[in-house]
């Protein structure tokens, strides 16, 4: 019989949310899977605290451990919930995590951060020199705080080696599906994604970010590009310094840029920009002229003007759009 352990850490203010939902999907996915093939896995999950006491998380929720965090061994995947607004103060108090994370990271232990929780991988430093996401509110502080990080502000998922960063509750259902898919089988990771709201499911592969993974094209030039990109898309595209940037000519550099990605640079710009406000658009309740500043844009009618170009849709309609299939019912037939 196949064991898969996995633990949830428990620690002040996280989101309990961040908590069930993983924990929900891995169980269907157990209890699916032994339904077909009977007992041939065993799904262990462990709550673990600081102590044995019961722990305070967002919205007064009491969450009772299993055990402290000492007592965690041979974790298939480990689990940090996010945390609510600043995360530095209970990234601080809790020392024991980081120490966790460092011994966990060294077995090989498969870690996922939901949102600021990535804050306790940086701290720990295992994020240095890596790729990594957070939550998008908290994008800036983190960014100054940890320096190091390569920060990814357009990919909802990142993983570098063995740590994986999701930027929000709804990202880590994503996820979930691409680990149930490796402890299971394909069938196990459809029939429980079926059951988890798959008209906004997104694959681990269309949003992620693989440390190592380079862009088709191959030229490597034009991938600095891309990357610096996603990564600065809420600066003036200066054609000068990112060719510069590249060490080609401004010639050079936009005429390799179109031929390798099929567009211009700031076509490409214009796309990761919408991408993002997509996001924004669905996950929160920012106003159209927010949403266009967040990505990089000072005048929202221009960016309204490019969003209906690149999607058929001004972003008004677009909220509605994907709001309207996360809280509509279905029709009723007489």
């Amino acid at each position: 019989m196949k064991q898969i352990n996995v633990a949830l850490l428990l620690y002040e203010h996280a989101l309990a949310s961040s908590l069930s939902l993983p924990a929900e999907m891995l169980s269907a996915a157990d209890n699916f899977n032994r339904s077909r093939k009977g007992p041939s896995t065993q799904l262990t999950i462990t709550l673990a605290g600081q102590s044995k006491e019961a722990v305070s998380h967002s919205g007064g929720i009491l969450i009772q451990p299993h055990c402290r965090y000492q007592q965690l061994d041979n974790i298939d995947l480990l689990i940090l919930p996010a945390l609510w607004r600043n995360p530095i103060p209970v990234v601080r108090r809790n020392d024991e995590v980081s120490q966790l994370l460092r011994l966990s990271y060294q077995r090989k232990t498969q870690i996922c951060s939901v949102g600021t929780a990535s804050c306790f991988l940086a701290e720990a430093g295992l994020l240095d020199n890596k790729p990594a996401t957070t939550h998008w509110y908290f994008m800036d502080a983190f960014a100054h705080r940890y320096p190091e990080v390569k920060l990814q502000r357009a990919h909802l998922i990142t993983q570098a080696d063995n740590l994986y960063c999701v930027g929000s509750v709804n990202s880590v259902a994503d996820l979930m599906i691409h680990f149930i898919e490796q402890f299971y089988d394909r069938a196990t990771a459809r029939e429980v994604e079926s059951h988890f709201s798959p008209e906004i499911r997104r694959t681990y592969k269309e949003h992620s970010f693989v440390e190592g993974e380079v862009s088709s094209h191959g030229d490597e030039s034009v991938i600095q590009a891309q990357q610096w990109l996603l990564e600065h898309y809420q600066q003036h595209l200066d054609s000068t310094q990112l060719a510069a940037h590249c060490g080609l000519s401004v010639r050079s550099f936009n005429r390799r840029f179109r031929a390798a990605a099929g567009m211009t640079p700031g076509e490409y710009l214009a796309k990761v920009r919408v991408d993002i406000a997509q996001g924004l658009l669905k996950d929160s309740n920012l106003s159209i002229a927010e949403v266009a500043f967040a990505v990089g844009y000072q005048d929202s009618s221009h960016f309204s003007r490019l969003f209906k170009q690149l999607l058929g849709q001004p972003p008004s309609s677009y909220r509605k759009s994907v709001r309207g299939k996360l809280f509509s019912l279905p029709e009723q037939t007489p």
